[in-house]
């Protein structure tokens, strides 16, 4: 290829190193993406402790119910885990929406409940909630 001044700026071996490079980038975000949310564990801390542990990718949807003070209510649903109910005055929790990839977190303070989402190994979960 030459520019207009009659010079190699980018040879054919350039060319082939880039696409490779593109190439290797965005393969490398799709596996990130898929592997992110494939091993995806729920991890539900009440006061500071560990409530339950759900493999979101094995979990049926269901309804989960913390007997807290105030009350909370967690569903899960196509692979995620959200909060529905708190009777917490300002239910900031409930606008956080659903989690599904490693590293998210929603928490309800005023119940002390923490949820978040790691991408663990299937030998690390407790328990699948039914």
């Amino acid at each position: 290829m030459k520019n207009i001044f009659g010079r190699n700026l980018i040879k054919r071996s350039d060319v082939f190193v880039i696409f490779l490079t593109l190439l290797l980038i965005f393969s490398s975000l799709l596996i990130f993406r898929h592997s992110s949310s494939q091993n995806a564990v729920a991890i539900i801390t009440v006061d500071g402790k560990v409530e339950k542990k759900i493999d979101l990718t094995l979990q049926e949807n269901c309804i989960i119910t913390l007997k807290t003070d105030p009350i909370v209510t967690l569903e899960v649903k196509d692979h995620k885990i959200r909060f529905i109910d708190s009777k917490c005055p300002d239910g900031t929790c409930e606008k956080m929406g659903f989690l599904s990839n490693a590293g998210q977190t929603a928490a309800c303070i005023p119940a002390k409940v923490i949820v978040t989402v790691e991408g663990l190994n299937e030998s690390e979960i407790d328990a699948v909630v039914g």
